[in-house]
Formats: C-alpha cells, structure tokens, sequence
C-alpha cells in the first residue's frame, strides 16, 4: 500500500480508539519503554503527544523519568532541532498546532542516546510512515551510529509499504501494545 493510503486508512483507526483505549495504550507502551530500556541519565528526544491525532501520550515518560529529554522544533527545510524539556509551562504551540519548547538548551543529533519517534503505521522491515513531510528522516540520518531509534505505535500490526524510498530511515526498536519488536541487532 502507499504511504499515502496509509495515512489515510491509520488516521481513520485512532480517531475509532476510544479515550480509555487511547489511555490504556500509551500506559502499555509507557510500561514496556522503562521495562525494557533503560533511560536514566540518557539523552532522549521524545514527541510531545499531538492530542487532535491522538498520538501516544508521552508526558507519562516526559513527566516521570529521569533522564534529560529534548523536544523537537520544527525549522525551516522541513528539518528538526531539539530543546531541552524543562516543563509544560515552557511550552508554545507552533503554527502547526504542535507544542515546543520556546527557548533553552539545544543538543546537536549526534549527542542523543534514544529517539522515540511517532508513527501512524510500519512494515517488518522497520519503516515507518509518518504524516509526509520527512522532518525526522531527515533528522535521524544525522544521529551517532549508536543511537537507537524507537517508534511509539498503538496497534501491533505490519502493512507492506509499496514506497520506501532510499532516504527512509529505518526503525531499530518498536514499542507495541503486545511488546517490543526488533528490527536490527545492536
């Protein structure tokens, strides 16, 4: 299937999730997260839920681990920086409707430990599809070989992607309702 149809078919699944399945969900994914990495004292770039998409909620991870996380900023040419979270208060939404940090300390892609990378669908082989623009592509491409990139999904179900392309970066890790998947040995 194309990424696009994808998009539209995935949309379509989490708006019929109810906001107690929508809750569940992000607590399961939250529980196996810290179950099965450890994140204290990790550099970690992490989402702020988009709650109109109903995205997984992070700020059960934002508000309860200690470890230094940073919030993308989207920038012009559709690319990323990241900004240390310092709390709710210090957030403002952007033009799209996403909240982001206003100012604070930014850390180059190189220095990050994890990302927990948000997603509407996957296939077996780690590829995400994400809402089209390529901001965290063309992020991750940038991050230390080491980093390890984590997709946060709310379904355990893989779809054929009919339109990888070469500068699609590939998942290592992805948190499931059902448990954790591995793409790629470390």
């Amino acid at each position: 299937m194309l990424k696009k149809d994808l998009r539209i078919k995935y949309k379509e699944k989490r708006s019929k999730l109810s906001n107690a399945e929508q809750d569940y969900i992000s607590r399961l994914i939250a529980g196996h997260l810290c179950a099965y990495f450890d994140l204290t004292g990790k550099n970690i770039s992490c989402f702020v839920p988009i709650i109109r998409f109903q995205e997984i909620n992070t700020w059960l991870l934002l508000d309860t681990i200690k470890a230094d996380f940073y919030l993308p900023v989207m920038c012009e040419n559709e690319k990323l920086k990241h900004v240390r979270y310092e709390g709710k208060d210090k957030l403002k939404k952007n033009s799209f409707g996403v909240l982001e940090p206003q100012s604070g300390a930014e850390i180059n892609s190189d220095q990050l430990d994890i990302v927990l990378v948000p997603m509407l669908a996957l296939n077996k082989q780690g590829y995400r599809v994400g809402y089209g623009k390529g901001y965290y592509d063309k992020f991750l491409v940038n991050c230390k070989p080491n980093c390890l990139f984590i997709g946060l999904y709310q379904f355990d179900d893989f779809e054929e992607i009919d339109d990888v392309h070469s500068a699609d970066i590939p998942l290592h890790y992805c948190i499931m309702p059902k448990g954790i998947y591995t793409f790629k040995q470390q």
